[in-house]
């Protein structure tokens, strides 16, 4: 049965997607960027301020369930040249390596050709192998590397990478 993906609409969910992104960013990022950094990032980019403004704008979030249990949350949006930004896909620790991300990313692909998009794209931080890895292994391909200052004397050095639809 595929794993079902549910809007984000209410203040709720916003806070759901919230707590979510807190437990699994000080999971999995203190082995790539500094706890300063992830405090920073999870209080800038994914506080349900953030990320109530984020949707206001035209982010799309969807909450991903199995067993009736939110395990993850993704987020994308849609730019004027047929291109689908894939902004964020996080799933929990013990729901990893389980074909859950892959579900994910099917789901966004179908978005993507909903929406007539001929391209997604997202950034990776470098040290993010573990990802990285990942995105080539489905189709992925690096097409630039990108340093941008986020603030706070913090800094997102990442790839950008690109699968055709």
């Amino acid at each position: 049965m595929a794993m079902p993906f549910v809007k984000v609409k209410n203040k709720a969910q916003i806070s759901r997607v919230a707590q979510l992104a807190k437990d699994i960013w000080e999971e999995y990022y203190p082995a790539i960027i500094s706890q300063g950094q992830i405090a920073y990032m999870i209080d800038t980019f994914q506080s349900p301020a953030a990320i109530e403004s984020q949707i206001a704008e035209g982010m799309q979030y969807y909450l991903t369930v199995t067993d009736g249990e939110e395990i993850g949350y993704l987020a994308y949006s849609v730019e004027q040249e047929n291109a689908l930004f894939l902004s964020k896909i996080y799933i929990t620790r013990d729901f990893r390596n389980k074909g859950k991300g892959r579900e994910a990313f099917e789901f966004i692909t179908q978005q993507a050709s909903n929406s007539r998009c001929n391209k997604i794209w997202l950034t990776v931080n470098k040290n993010n192998k573990a990802a990285i890895d990942k995105y080539l292994k489905i189709g992925f391909t690096i097409t630039e590397s990108v340093k941008k200052e986020i603030g706070n004397g913090f800094y997102m050095d990442d790839y950008v990478m690109e699968y055709r639809v």
